[in-house]
């Protein structure tokens, strides 16, 4: 599993890079420092995938039709605070905020961990801006990486006597075990698709599912002999809202005087994309004037 998600990320690597080489395409730009900063909540839920678990770790264990399905299913709440550093590529802060539990009818275990806290860097590309389809739909890969915290405690479910802990336990005067104590940090990978639709320009709702990685065999409190994948999968539908900052004073001409009919009209990107599409050479290759006054504004 470890390998098909490096090969992901390799894939997803190259892919940008593929199409960042197509440096005419109108939606190549950066955006300034003060423009197109995002924020967003999401709510969703969650469900695990490692060794105390009956799912035997597919995608899709059951339907929504049968009991099993909705099994050691948890509510998540999410959010990240971000910026389009380009109109197809957006870097953010993600965190997620839930409780992760399992159980294995076979070996008679069931663990259940406190609030964990996934702190992700995330990067999304939105496959259709990249295409340069107009369009307020959003179809994006994103992948990240940072740390999950969390602590668990393992019960036998035949006596719910208190098997383990993770990372310390907690005792009472007897010597008993009762709870887990503390957290441990481990490296989280996640990796994602998701959907989205502006209503608004500065509106956006979406949905996204995926799975994270964590970089740790005590997810669920219970030491593995053979090495195995574990990790917490995440579907999620959410809100974001886009903003820009006040510009700097002098950071651009158009904010150089406190004049109002100087300032941006809101017209500016929507401007860019009609000069790159008008201002063609000869085989519709742009072709842009020396003198300074037709020169393709960054």
């Amino acid at each position: 599993m470890l390998k098909n998600i490096r090969r992901i990320a390799v894939a997803l690597l190259l892919f940008a890079l593929f199409y960042t080489a197509d440096s005419q395409n109108d939606n190549y730009y950066f955006y300034n420092d003060y423009e197109s900063w995002e924020g967003g909540l999401s709510i969703g839920v969650n469900s695990f995938y490692g060794d105390v678990n009956d799912n035997t770790n597919k995608i899709f264990p059951a339907t929504p039709f049968q009991r099993s399905f909705y099994k050691d299913r948890h509510f998540v709440v999410g959010g990240y605070f971000g910026k389009r550093m380009t109109p197809f590529w957006t870097l953010a802060l993600d965190f997620k905020f839930g409780r992760v539990s399992g159980s294995d009818k076979y070996e008679n275990l069931a663990f259940r961990t406190s609030w964990n806290t996934e702190v992700v860097i995330s990067n999304s590309l939105d496959v259709l801006a990249m295409a340069n389809l107009e369009t307020d739909w959003s179809l994006y890969p994103k992948i990240g990486f940072g740390i999950y915290a969390f602590r668990s405690t393992l019960r036998s479910t035949l006596t719910d006597e208190v098997m383990d802990c993770f990372p310390a336990a907690e005792l009472i005067d007897d010597g008993t075990v009762v709870k887990a104590t503390g957290y441990r940090c481990a490296f989280a990978m996640p990796i994602a698709l998701g959907v989205g639709f502006r209503p608004l320009p500065e509106l956006r709702v979406f949905f996204e599912t995926g799975i994270t990685w964590v970089a740790n065999d005590f997810l669920d409190a219970y030491a593995s002999p053979k090495p195995s994948f574990e990790g917490v999968w995440n579907t999620m539908i959410g809100v974001s809202y886009q903003f820009d900052f006040t510009p700097r004073r002098g950071a651009n001409p158009r904010y150089a005087t406190a004049n109002d009919a100087l300032k941006d009209d809101g017209v500016t990107r929507k401007y860019k994309k009609m000069r790159n599409r008008s201002n063609l050479g000869n085989g519709g290759h742009p072709k842009f004037s020396k003198s300074s006054a037709m020169k393709k504004h960054k």
